[in-house]
């Protein structure tokens, strides 16, 4: 009698009971210019610890809250100058020595983007500040970069926006089984900022979350035994920041829009013609065989959680 009891207890609390995952990561410290702040500080509380969000049609997909509106009320704004730097670091669980960030086998790109405080990421009001997916020269992936960072990341706050408070999305994407649909693992955390000292009058148009990602787009649909040089970030277009696309790359050619309006992955204006898309047989011939030897070498990885 007692130890179904005492089962029926360990049941229910698990039920209610956020455990961390192996491997996986979650945004715990936010600060401007190297400097961070305590811990969870500036930060949207999350619902998920480290575990990933991979319904891509949640709201959830916004900060890692399953709360409507997100509790942003009581959360600390971290000032941030514009054009200066937000800085951020993941951990596994806080503290971890065994797996500092995540698993390195967690491959992919990393992103953020920036919406007003006041639209609590309701409607087409995100843009995309930053992406990195592949880089060529260091041959590595941004989450990878990240890891090798302890879980340390900088990215520049645009200059061309107006003063106020924000809300800054960060997000590592995880594509070791992106293979199929529903594969991806997508870790989003919301930082809450202030910005003073910005050029501009109004903030720009953007794209509404869930809506920014498809099951079947070229970077959320992937098999990363593939050449990773040919791999497309998804998403809409980055945000100009002051005239350059210095807060942009990624592996193939950076995306940035001189417009308001990002444009959006179902936005047939950014898809490309027939005579575009075609490729001579010769390169696509190459293309199919190094995907190959990708897909040979990195097959033994895919199965790790």
């Amino acid at each position: 009698m007692r130890t179904g009891i005492v089962s029926a207890l360990v049941v229910a609390l698990a039920a209610t009971v956020t455990i961390p995952v192996q491997a996986h990561t979650s945004l715990f410290y936010a600060g401007a210019n190297g400097k961070l702040n305590g811990k969870f500080v500036c930060l949207v509380e999350s619902d998920y610890g480290n575990a990933p969000v991979k319904d891509l049609e949640s709201t959830d997909l916004r900060c890692r809250s399953k709360k409507s509106p997100l509790p942003t009320d009581s959360v600390k704004k971290c000032p941030v100058p514009a054009g200066e730097t937000l800085t951020v670091q993941w951990q596994h669980i806080h503290n971890s020595v065994t797996i500092p960030v995540m698993s390195a086998s967690h491959v992919g790109p990393c992103t953020f983007y920036m919406a007003p405080l006041e639209s609590a990421g309701d409607g087409p009001v995100w843009i995309k500040i930053y992406e990195k997916g592949w880089d060529k020269d260091k041959k590595k992936w941004c989450n990878n970069e990240i890891i090798d960072n302890d879980g340390k990341f900088d990215v520049t706050i645009p200059k061309n926006i107006p003063d106020g408070d924000y809300l800054i999305r960060t997000e590592m994407i995880a594509l070791h089984q992106a293979n199929k649909v529903g594969g991806a693992q997508l870790y989003p955390n919301c930082v809450v900022i202030t910005v003073t000292g910005g050029t501009g009058s109004t903030f720009p148009s953007g794209s509404e979350i869930p809506g920014i990602y498809q099951p079947k787009d070229p970077g959320i649909l992937y098999d990363r035994g593939d050449d990773p040089t040919t791999y497309k970030i998804p998403g809409p277009n980055v945000f100009e920041a002051n005239g350059s696309s210095s807060n942009t790359t990624s592996s193939t050619s950076a995306k940035v829009t001189t417009t308001k309006q990002i444009t959006t992955p179902n936005d047939k204006s950014s898809t490309p013609s027939n005579e575009e898309s075609k490729q001579p047989s010769g390169a696509s011939a190459c293309v199919k065989r190094r995907n190959l030897r990708y897909r040979r070498s990195r097959r033994s990885e895919r199965n790790v959680v």
